[in-house]
């Protein structure tokens, strides 16, 4: 799952994301912990057909902080006797640097490629492939929109372009564009009955969606891509982070169980952790919790862990830094901090809020008398695990003060957004 994105809820009740489940996933800075941890899978077109099988890269990290790999000679510019090498020979050797990680060769060839055929949709879709590995993101953004100017509905570019903006990307409207590409993937890959391409099409899918905060349409997804191969762990990650969001923990549970069985799974023990947690079984929580930040220490740092009266104080610190008018809107609801949401507020919407919203507001009931105040709660361990340091805590603890307040003075999800919350 950053800055935190702030899940747009439905009906009246307003709940800030929290970095640990999937609402963090996707502004992806490394100072907060995303949600589901992905490997990539870049395809690329091979050099003698229109389709590909995908390329595993799951070595690449997100982001622009890979750092700039050792130069190498471009071996594949000219052939022997001084002339241009052919296109399709430049290709081929791209696939081939690709295939061993050695990027920056299958750029050069991908960019010689474009350049002595620029109406080649394999030339771009390798230099996008290539550029998104060594984190050029906007240039391989363009990359594959150059491809797909020269054929719109190319479904193995379609599935790169969606990689890139759910994988590295992130921000809702990557998210969204990643879904229109994905929904143009599938029209082909189904003519052509491409299961591994549906499967992997359906992932991104299942992903996006969950980073946006619809774990209803995600455990479609995902439920879809195991379809084509029910083993694939990173469809049954998304399952058991869709059925989370969904606050079927039981359910959850046992997908996730099964997942972290076969082999050690560090998202698989945070969310096993989560759901511990909410069962009161702090000791099983810790040890999940402890398994994941040993098997990924980079994902999940340490948190501070406050105690209930440390965190009181945190809370108090801010309240008397707050705008007076936003005091006065605190004193004017019931103001209340608690360990972790009541199931019974998450699951009023449909769909149910997700179980690691930072905060909530909730107004009375229709019908209540008009003595009746609105309710504002701050979550403590929700908002603990969103912050690695005390500074970050602080910050949290008053943005969702903030958020609350704005919801309490008619605030929607947009406006707070529009405004950093």
């Amino acid at each position: 799952m950053t800055e935190s994105l702030r899940r747009v809820t439905p009906f009246f009740l307003a709940a800030l994301a929290v970095c640990s489940p999937v609402a963090c996933k996707h502004s992806r800075t490394p100072d907060a912990q995303p949600s589901v941890q992905r490997a990539s899978v870049v395809s690329v077109p091979a050099p003698s057909a229109s389709t590909a099988k995908p390329i595993d890269a799951s070595d690449a990290v997100r982001g622009a902080d890979r750092p700039a790999p050792t130069p190498r000679p471009a071996l594949c510019l000219v052939t022997t006797g001084g002339q241009d090498a052919p296109v399709p020979d430049l290709l081929e050797q791209a696939a081939r640097e690709f295939e061993k990680g050695r990027f920056e060769g299958a750029l050069e060839c991908a960019r010689e490629a474009s350049r002595l055929d620029p109406q080649s949709v394999a030339a771009h879709h390798f230099r996008g492939a290539s550029l998104a590995e060594l984190g050029h993101l906007d240039e391989a953004r363009t990359a594959y929109a150059r491809a797909l100017v020269l054929d719109p509905d190319d479904p193995e570019v379609l599935r790169s372009a969606a990689d890139l903006h759910v994988r590295r990307l992130g921000a809702r409207d990557d998210l969204e564009l990643a879904l229109a590409y994905v929904q143009r993937g599938l029209v082909r890959a189904q003519k052509l009955k491409d299961r591994a391409l549906l499967k992997d099409l359906y992932l991104l899918q299942a992903m996006a969606h969950d980073d946006l905060g619809r774990p209803a349409d995600a455990l479609v997804a995902a439920n879809r891509s195991l379809d084509y191969d029910m083993h694939d762990r990173e469809a049954r990650r998304e399952k058991g982070v869709a059925l989370f969001e969904l606050c079927r923990f039981g359910e959850a549970k046992v997908e996730l169980a099964k997942l972290a069985s076969d082999e050690p799974d560090a998202w698989a023990e945070h969310y096993l952790g989560l759901i511990a947690e909410r069962s009161h079984d702090d000791v099983a929580a810790a040890q999940h919790f402890a398994r994941a930040q040993k098997l990924d220490p980079e994902a999940f740092r340490p948190s501070p862990a406050p105690s209930v009266s440390a965190f009181a104080k945190v809370v108090q610190e801010e309240v008397s830094k707050l705008p007076k008018e936003v005091q006065q809107g605190l004193t004017q609801s019931k103001f209340a901090v608690i360990d972790l949401p009541d199931q019974s507020d998450l699951t009023a919407t449909d769909p149910p809020l997700s179980p690691g919203i930072l905060g909530l507001f909730r107004p009375p009931p229709d019908g209540a008398p008009a003595t009746d105040k609105p309710a504002i709660f701050l979550y403590r361990r929700n908002l603990a695990r969103a912050a690695h340091t005390d500074e970050e805590l602080h910050r949290e603890v008053r943005d969702t003060l903030l958020h609350e307040v704005g919801h309490l003075n008619g605030e929607d999800d947009d406006q707070l957004r529009d405004r950093g919350l």
